[in-house]
């Protein structure tokens, strides 16, 4: 009996098949139930994903891509599954990462999407610098998967070397594009030394910590360095490295989306009351006196900082000398990055109907990086980002 739960002393060997077949078909199921809409979003993005390259790259594209690459674990255990039901669980350790190559390939597909996604931002806006430089941090990931593949497969101590060589060159790479790129953070200039000058979390030691876990998860692959006896997949080790990269990408993703919101406050994507170049007086009745004593026409205009002035915090100045405008420029372009990971898309005309942004019809019915809302976000004295909601969405 194919479903047979009630054998004594019985692996319940047939409860993944039902519970993966109760998610596929929940997940994938045509009726306007159980969260439809959301279902029908998520299957999309995944296909978007899988065609990495052949759509342009939004924000759920790439983050979505992220996410995956810290399921290597769980996309390694794609091959398992099928591996120990085509063989009715007969001889079992056939299918461990030490005799299977198909559990490699699946560790790296993640990679692999994600340097499509880079090569195809590539294409589309010609920029070199972040692109092409995230396409190699992307291939290096790849190379580290494959040498370990090898490594488990064969053994052999010629395989090591190359193992230990891209697993620390991923993980210097991975760690300083995250902290420099993703959070922007490391501006030496800044208030608090080593962040940046417009933080979210009012408590600066949280951003401490996330740097601290987030370069020392990236080394976990240490472990199987060390315990070389266990490098054939050993069920503890994997789960509690595969554990710590999820624990890491949570917070990764944390600080990623805080700091694109405080990039979306600087540049006014997300606040409502977009300061001028110059002061207003106040409204004020027909003969009275203005606040400040001073006409609109004697008043003089205020410098608008530019995109690298908002983003680094530290505009340029004539008096500054050749050496300090250049690591200002390559501070400004490092903190600035991480907003050509995606392309935005803009809100349609209902006048125009949908509008088409670099290839991608964008239509009423798809989300928005630049939603409205009647929040007011700002900045207080401490250079913290507040958003206070109107009174009548107050609890």
């Amino acid at each position: 009996m194919w479903l047979n739960f009630m054998t004594i002393n019985a692996m319940y060997i047939y409860w993944p098949v039902v519970l993966v077949g109760l998610t596929v078909v929940i997940l994938f199921l045509p009726v306007r139930i159980l969260y439809h809409r959301s279902r029908k979003w998520w299957a999309y993005s995944n296909w978007r994903l899988l065609l990495a390259g052949f759509y342009p790259v939004e924000f759920r594209d790439f983050f979505l891509g992220d996410m995956y690459c810290s399921q290597t674990y769980a996309m390694g255990n794609i091959e398992l599954f099928f591996c120990l039901y085509a063989h009715h669980w007969n001889n079992p350790p056939q299918c461990n990462s030490s005799h299977s190559r198909l559990l490699g390939f699946f560790s790296c597909l993640p990679g692999v999407w994600r340097a499509l996604q880079c090569l195809r931002r590539y294409a589309d806006t010609r920029n070199v610098f972040p692109h092409l430089l995230n396409f190699g941090k992307y291939m290096f990931t790849v190379l580290y998967y494959v040498t370990l593949s090898m490594y488990r497969i064969d053994k052999v101590e010629r395989f090591q070397a190359p193992f230990i060589t891209f697993a620390l060159l991923n993980a210097v790479y991975c760690s300083v594009w995250d902290l420099a790129m993703d959070w922007s953070l490391g501006n030496v200039y800044a208030k608090r030394p080593l962040l940046r000058e417009v933080l979210a979390f009012r408590q600066a030691w949280v951003y401490y910590v996330a740097m601290v876990i987030d370069i020392v998860v990236r080394f976990n692959w240490i472990f199987y360095a060390i315990f070389t006896k266990d490098i054939q997949h050993s069920a503890v080790l994997s789960f509690f490295v595969a554990l710590s990269e999820v624990c890491r990408r949570g917070v990764w993703t944390i600080f990623r989306v805080e700091n694109e919101h405080c990039t979306n406050v600087l540049l006014f994507r997300a606040s409502r009351d977009v300061p001028l170049p110059y002061q207003v007086a106040a409204p004020h009745p027909p003969g009275d006196q203005q606040a400040d004593g001073m006409p609109l026409q004697d008043q003089q205009p205020q410098p608008v900082p530019t995109l690298g002035d908002v983003e680094h915090g530290t505009p340029s100045t004539p008096g500054m000398s050749v050496r300090t405008r250049g690591l200002s420029r390559v501070g400004s372009m490092l903190a600035s990055a991480h907003a050509q990971d995606f392309q935005r898309k803009k809100r349609p005309d209902p006048d125009q109907g949908p509008r088409t942004v670099d290839g991608s019809m964008d239509t009423p019915d798809d989300s928005t990086d630049d939603e409205d809302n009647d929040a007011r976000v700002f900045m207080d004295e401490d250079d913290v980002i507040v958003e206070e909601l109107p009174y009548h969405e107050r609890d």
